[in-house]
């Protein structure tokens, strides 16, 4: 399963002492990244996108995702992931 939607999905049970961020919020903000990395031209552009991402999943935590917004998120993960990948070439 995708990264990040299993990441959404096991946290989703877990208790948070803080406020969750809006799922909405979440999904807007990978697909900003996705889109960031996917208009990289080499590793140094993506190197922080991907230290983004990574800090965007700490969001995922105790947020509450609609069936679309989880298909939303695995879509944007798949493509961050693909065009992250393309760099590495």
């Amino acid at each position: 399963m995708i990264r990040i939607v299993a990441i959404a999905l096991a946290l989703a049970a877990c208790k948070q002492a803080k406020e969750p961020a809006a799922a909405s919020e979440v999904l807007a903000r990978s697909r900003e990244l996705a889109a960031a990395m996917c208009a990289c031209k080499d590793k140094a552009c993506g190197a922080p996108l991907r230290t983004q991402w990574d800090e965007l999943t700490k969001l995922l935590h105790g947020a509450t995702f609609t069936e679309e917004q989880v298909e939303g998120l695995a879509t944007e993960d798949t493509r961050f992931t693909r065009c992250m990948a393309s760099l590495d070439h």
